[in-house]
Formats: structure tokens, sequence, C-alpha cells
């Protein structure tokens, strides 16, 4: 199998049965990464008992190159993000699970600014992007947030002026999929649904508004499987404004 082409995701921490011994990969799972060399995927065979999976001697960090060479059918897999498990079945096809319980699976409330908080999976890494905005990804699911300010105009004012920036917004090459209003009396939340692609890849992406006096907090979430609106929904309604 040609690899060469394939992204530089990190090590794998991978079961020295597989590497050593012949086994087949039959379990494996994406955990936050240890560092920058890290993939955080580590890979198992199925095989290990509780005691072979507490020596450290017995997994090594392995590229992907030398794993894709044993087991060519994990390349459809080592791009899914941070928090995904996959078991291989009886009829030798992988399979995803949603069961396991991840160590690093558990949500935390961040300060974002002064203004504004938000209720986010441990799982995601964080880190401010050159222009300024702030970015949380799996890999696989993504949020971008960015702050608009104006202390000129009331929560209401700015409210008003997103609805209409809203209904009018060019839908000839990204159609509005979905609309959302979730505004009550903690805060004012609109936004919108669409369908958008890199050239080889379509995912959804939601650009969520949460208003406040003086302040517009736009979040944008990206993610490849549909069924994962229901993460940008949830992640949307744990963004809320700081009550004084």
């Amino acid at each position: 199998m040609d690899v060469s082409n394939f992204p530089p995701i990190g090590a794998l921490l991978v079961s020295k049965m597989i590497m050593e011994e012949g086994a087949k990969p039959g379990f494996l799972y994406r955990e936050k990464r240890a560092d920058e060399e890290d993939s955080g995927w580590r890979i198992f065979s199925g095989l290990e008992s509780d005691e072979y999976a507490q020596e450290n001697d017995n997994f090594g960090l392995y590229a992907v190159s030398d794993v894709l060479a044993i087991d060519p059918s994990l390349a459809a897999l080592l791009l899914k993000g941070v928090g995904s498990v996959y078991e291989r079945d009886e009829q030798d096809e992988w399979v995803k699970i949603v069961d396991f319980e991840m160590e690093d699976n558990y949500i935390e409330t961040h300060a974002l600014t002064a203004t504004w908080q938000i209720d986010i999976n441990h799982l995601f890494e964080r880190r401010v992007e050159e222009g300024g905005d702030l970015l949380y990804t799996t890999g696989d699911k993504s949020l971008r947030l960015t702050i608009w300010k104006d202390d000129s105009k009331s929560r209401q004012q700015l409210y008003d002026e997103t609805l209409q920036s809203i209904a009018h917004r060019e839908q000839d090459e990204a159609p509005t999929l979905e609309s959302f209003e979730f505004s009550d009396e903690n805060g004012a939340k609109t936004g919108y649904m669409i369908l958008e692609s890199d050239g080889v890849t379509e995912y959804h992406v939601i650009y969520g508004f949460n208003i406040a006096d003086g302040e517009v907090l736009m979040s944008v979430f990206y993610f490849d499987e549909a069924a994962d609106r229901e993460w940008a929904l949830q992640t949307w309604q744990g963004i809320r404004a700081v009550k004084g």
C-alpha cells in the first residue's frame, strides 16, 4: 500500500502482539494526545490480558507506514477524530463503538472572556489561531469562536442586526438547511446550518450567534457526520454569558 501521501498524524501506540508476534489488530481508540508527536491512537489485538496491558514494555510507538504495512484496513480509521473507538467484528469489519469509557471523556467549563464561558468536552484540544480566533478540535469535529464588539449597541439591536444578516445571506453556494432560535430570558441565541465542501469531502457547518449587550459571540461548528449535529447543538447550548 502506498502511504507516502498519508497525513502526518503522529506516532501510534501499538501492542507488540501486533508488531512483533503477528497478531491482527482488533481494537483501537484515539485519546487526547500526550504531546505533539503523538497521534493519540492506541491499537490492540484484543488478545492482551489485563496484566499484559499494564506493562509499558509490551507496547511501542510506531510510524503510520509501519502499522499500515501490517493492516492496510486501518487507513480508513486513522483520520477519525479524538474520542473515536473501533472494534473488528466476526465478519472482519471495523465497527464503531459508542459505549467505551475513555478517561479524558468528560465535560469541563472554560472561561472564554470576562463575558462568556463554555461547557466543552475535555477531549477537545484548544488553541488560539493567528487571527485571534479560538479553536477547539478533535480532528473530525471543530469549533471556532469569534467575538465582535460594539459597545454602542444593546443586545436587542445586535440581535435584530444578526437576524437581518442571516435573512439576507447569499443562498446560491450554500443554502440554509436548517435554522435555529434558542433565545430565552437568559440570552439571545440564533443561527443556521449549511453544507460546505473542501473539494473532496462534504461537511456540515452550524453558525451560532450568542448575543449580549455590546457583544456578539459567533460559534462555527464543523463536523463530518450528520449524527454529530446533536454534539454541535448541545455544545452551543453550553455557551452562555456570565452573570455579574
